[in-house]
């Protein structure tokens, strides 16, 4: 046949149609075939996205926190859902370098705010909001969570199939096995040491690393502590059952695959149909139902000062008074509901970062900062609103903090014809008709 003119023109015929077809399938798999990359760009030395200083996104002294950290306290920037970026060393990569050409006022939202990076009171201070509002951010988004799930499903695919994997066990050094998923299998099924389903793990090489460097500093994988020796690591992993990689650390999440799906928006749904789904009940008929067999579980509320727990918010008010002679009721008397929730997240806030209440003194511990309290009598709010009265105390600042959701129980004995002054007054539902046609032209339908 024709394709085959040029191995006909060897020596001997025979056997120069298989030689045609097998030589370059070898040659090109030995010269040009090799390990897919574990990363799309250098994540061990990303940039700043205005200035020279550089992290290690791999460290948990220098990575990502402390870059989000430095971009918010020196170049006041803030990255808007920074969680669901997929490659974040990429994107800084790719804003430094627009930012060197660009003002940043070109692609953020610019934000005023009343104090500093630290804290420090301040009007007018300007901040900035990187978020894929901007078109751009968005497009770029989107690029980088394909590409990155690309990369992972390649990487994922090569060391599930590779078998030139050579590397000694962690415990016993008379095994050497030729694929990933059996090393994971074999420090398991051997040693009980757990690290996660081989089908469900990539970049393996870089988790053994770190495992290995742990184990190393004799290091437990899962409580983190440090221990004197080998033997005495290895029985409190065993007695403990520590065997296994902490599932709270995060720095382990770019290891399971799970964390790189695809997060899909939820639907977009009318404002007329969300409005008749939104209806406590279904049909007049179904308004008689009887709840009156239905408890909820009880939940304890902590004390603001201590970690005494109740599940009656008027015992743990006797606590506090008893305890720690502070009446809550006659605090907050007079204020308002929001005022009353900034009080208590302004107390919450103080007690953690050990600071006195009242006069504002710093306390390096907390039995200091309980003693300060005692001797100076200091279970009291200043006279001054100054100290508490900040919009930053709107958010909580624990989370599901109990005590804010028996603030309206307070004062109910008052009499309800007189009206708080500056109160909110909330009128009756109206009913509203619905412009379609303006509707379909909402933001909510935009799409870029």
């Amino acid at each position: 046949m024709s394709s085959n003119g040029p191995a006909a023109n060897n020596e001997g015929g025979v056997g120069t149609s298989r030689s045609t077809i097998v030589g370059p399938l070898n040659f090109t798999k030995d010269s040009t075939t090799t390990d897919p990359p574990t990363s799309l760009v250098n994540e061990r030395t990303v940039p700043c996205m205005f200035c020279s200083n550089t992290y290690d996104f791999h460290s948990a002294d220098n990575g990502s926190d402390q870059c989000l950290a430095h971009l918010y306290l020196v170049h006041r920037l803030v990255v808007a859902d920074v969680k669901e970026i997929a490659c974040l060393p990429s994107y800084c990569y790719y804003w430094k370098e627009k930012f060197s050409s660009e003002p940043v006022e070109k692609y953020c939202s610019s934000m005023l705010l009343n104090q500093l990076p630290d804290g420090t009171s301040s009007a007018n201070e300007k901040y900035y909001l990187l978020s894929d509002i901007e078109p751009l951010d968005y497009e770029l988004r989107q690029r980088l969570r394909r590409e990155k799930l690309e990369l992972v499903l390649t990487r994922h695919q090569f060391e599930r199939t590779d078998r030139n994997f050579q590397r000694d066990c962690l415990y016993c050094r008379d095994f050497r096995s030729e694929t990933r998923p059996e090393f994971i299998s074999h420090l398991y099924r051997k040693h009980f040491l757990l690290l996660g389903k081989p089908e469900h793990l990539v970049f393996v090489d870089e988790l053994i690393e770190i495992v290995q460097d742990k184990l190393n500093r004799l290091m437990c994988l899962f409580c983190e502590k440090l221990f004197k020796d080998r033997p005495t690591l290895k029985e409190h992993m065993r007695k403990k059952g520590h065997k296994r990689i902490n599932p709270d650390n995060r720095c382990y999440d770019r290891f399971f695959l799970v964390n790189y799906r695809l997060k899909q928006k939820p639907e977009y749904v009318p404002i007329a149909k969300r409005k008749e789904e939104s209806r406590v009940f279904a049909s007049d008929t179904d308004s008689n139902s009887d709840w009156s067999d239905w408890n909820g579980e009880e939940q304890t509320t902590t004390c603001l000062f201590c970690a005494h727990t109740e599940t009656n918010i008027v015992t743990l008010k006797q606590h506090m008074l008893a305890v720690h002679t502070f009446d809550f009721d006659q605090t907050v008397a007079g204020l308002s509901f929001y005022q009353r929730v900034k009080v208590v997240n302004y107390i919450r806030r103080q007690m953690h970062i050990r600071k006195c209440i009242a006069c504002g003194e710093q306390c390096s511990e907390l039995e200091r900062l309980v003693e300060h309290l005692n001797r100076e009598g200091h279970y009291r709010l200043d006279g001054e609103e100054c100290a508490w009265d900040q919009p930053e105390y709107f958010f909580p600042t624990y989370e599901d903090d109990q005590f804010l959701c028996h603030l309206e129980e307070v004062d109910i004995e008052r009499d309800d014809t007189v009206q708080e002054e500056g109160s909110v007054v909330i009128s009756e539902s109206v009913t509203a008709s619905i412009n379609l046609d303006a509707e379909s032209l909402s933001l909510e339908n935009f799409k870029l």
